[in-house]
C-alpha cells in the first residue's frame, strides 16, 4: 500500500479554501420513508415529502437498469411510462435475518432523491423476493407533488477536493464526517484527503482520474468519537453511528439515514462516504446507500475500498468463515443479484467471460487455479453452494487494492454509468 504524504502547505490551503456547494436549481423531490416490520413482514410508511436542491442525475442515468439492490424505487407518468428508477439496500434487509429480527418488529430510516418531472404522477415501491422476482409494496400519488414546498435545511460549508467536471456528467462522490468536533474539522479535511488517494491509486478507480468528483461537507458534531452500545460508551455525534451493530462488534453503521441525507443536501452526491472519527476496525457498507468507514485504523484503506464495494457498485461478500449476525442470508435456488456471487443457476449472467477457455467449473482451489479468474466455493457467508470468482479479493480477504476481475469490471461498469 501506498504511503499517503499530505503536506502542511496543502492542508492550509485545502482548509482555507471552504465554499459552499453550488447547487443545482432543478428541483429535486425527497421522499423519507419506515420501514416496518421484520423477517416475515416489509412495509412502507412514508414520513414526509418535500423538495430539495442538489442532484447528481443527469436525463441519461433518471432509469437505472441494473437491476442490483434488495429494494426499488420508480417513478411513472400517467400512461405508465416510467421516469425514474433507483434500486437499492439497506440495514433492514440484514436486520431481518437476524435472530432479533425473527422475533421483533422494528421500523428503519430509508430515503429516496427524484430529480422531479411534473410528468411524474406516482410512485411504486418494490422489494426482491426470494425466488429473484420483483414483488409490489406501496404506490403513492405524487401527481400534485408541484405544490410541494421547498424544506429548509441546514446547508454546511463545502470543500471541493477535487472536481473532474460539472455533476451531472462525473460520479460524485461526497464524503460527510461524523464524530468530528468544531475543532477535529481540519484532521476531517485531511482525512478526506486520505481517502480520496485510498480510492483513486487503487484499481480500477486510478483508471477513471478525469470521471470522479470528490467534496466533503464540514458538519460537526457535538463530541468526537462514537458509539460503543456494548461498552456503554455513547457520543453526541451528528450521525448517530455506532458499533456493535446486530451484535457484531466491528460492524460500524448508523441508523439515523434522515440526517444522512440532511448532511449530504449540502452538495451534489451520487454516493455517499461517511468518515468515523474513530481508530477501531469498523464499517458498513450498503448499495446505493452510503459506504461507513473508521478513518484513523491501519486498515481504513481497506475498509473503504471493501466497503465502498457493497456501497457504490453492488459486490456481495466473498468470504464465508467469518461471524456475522444475519443466517440464511441467499437462496441457493436462484442467482444472487450481486455480480460476484453465483449459485451456479445462471453462471452465464455472471463473470463467465472472464474465464479462460477450459477452467472448470466448478473450481478447485489447488496449484495454478488461483492465479486466474475461476468459480471457487465459499462466499456469501457460506462454506457451500456459493461461488467467488477468485481465491482471494478485497470482498473477501482483508487486503487493500485487491479487487478481483469480477469487481474489477462491475466497478467499470459503474463509473462509466454514471460518467459516460
Amino acid at each position: 500500500m501506498k504511503r499517503i504524504v499530505i503536506l502542511i502547505s496543502a492542508i492550509l490551503l485545502l482548509t482555507s479554501n471552504v465554499v459552499f456547494a453550488q447547487k443545482t436549481e432543478r428541483p429535486v423531490l425527497r421522499v423519507d420513508f419506515y420501514r416496518c416490520g421484520n423477517f416475515n413482514t416489509d412495509t412502507i410508511e412514508i414520513k414526509e415529502m418535500f423538495f430539495q436542491k442538489n442532484n447528481s442525475l443527469d436525463s441519461k442515468s433518471m432509469v437505472d437498469n441494473i437491476n442490483y439492490g434488495e429494494y426499488r424505487i420508480e417513478a411513472y407518468a400517467a400512461d405508465g411510462k416510467c421516469l425514474f428508477r433507483r434500486g437499492y439496500s439497506s440495514l433492514f434487509n440484514e436486520w431481518k435475518t437476524t435472530d432479533d429480527g425473527r422475533i421483533s418488529f422494528k421500523k428503519f430510516e430509508e430515503s429516496v432523491l427524484i430529480p422531479y418531472d411534473s410528468q411524474m404522477q406516482y410512485l411504486v415501491f418494490s422489494m426482491r423476493d426470494s425466488l429473484d422476482a420483483w414483488y409490489f409494496q406501496k404506490k403513492v400519488n405524487i401527481k400534485n407533488a408541484a405544490k410541494l414546498k421547498y424544506k429548509k435545511i441546514k446547508n454546511y460549508p463545502t470543500q471541493e477536493l477535487n472536481i473532474a467536471g460539472a455533476p451531472e456528467e462525473k460520479l460524485d462522490i461526497l464524503f460527510i464526517p461524523d464524530g468530528y468536533s468544531k475543532k477535529d474539522m481540519k484532521l476531517f479535511a485531511e482525512d478526506c484527503r486520505k481517502a480520496m488517494g485510498y480510492i483513486m491509486e487503487a484499481k480500477p478507480f486510478n483508471e477513471f482520474p478525469d470521471k470522479i468528483n470528490f467534496r466533503a461537507v464540514m458538519a460537526p458534531s457535538k463530541e468526537s468519537g462514537t458509539d460503543y452500545p456494548h461498552k456503554n460508551i455513547y457520543k453526541k455525534t451528528i450521525l448517530n453511528s455506532n458499533y456493535n451493530t446486530f451484535g457484531s462488534e466491528r460492524y460500524l453503521t448508523t441508523l439515523s439515514y434522515h440526517a444522512v441525507m440532511d448532511v449530504a443536501a449540502s452538495a451534489p452526491a451520487d454516493h455517499i462516504i461517511i468518515l468515523v472519527n474513530d481508530a477501531d476496525y469498523g464499517g458498513g457498507g450498503f448499495y446505493n446507500f452510503y459506504t461507513l468507514a473508521s478513518a484513523h485504523n491501519e486498515h481504513s484503506p481497506f475498509l473503504i475500498q471493501h466497503e465502498m464495494g457493497h456501497g457504490l457498485a453492488g459486490l456481495g461478500d466473498e468470504y464465508y468463515t467469518s461471524d456475522v449476525a444475519y443466517d440464511s442470508f441467499y437462496n441457493n435456488r436462484v442467482e444472487p443479484w450481486e455480480p460476484n456471487l453465483t449459485t451456479l443457476v445462471d453462471f452465464e449472467s455472471k463473470w463467465d467471460s472472464l474465464l479462460i477457455t477450459g477452467t472448470p467449473v466448478p473450481t478447485p482451489i489447488s496449484g495454478d487455479n488461483c492465479k486466474t479468474t475461476g468459480v471457487f466455493e465459499g462466499g456469501g457467508y457460506s462454506a457451500k453452494g456459493i461461488y467467488r470468482p477468485a481465491c482471494e479479493c478485497t470482498m473477501k480477504s482483508v487486503i487493500y487494492d485487491y479487487y478481483c476481475e469480477a469487481c474489477k469490471a462491475t466497478v467499470r461498469r459503474t463509473v462509466r454509468w454514471y460518467a459516460e
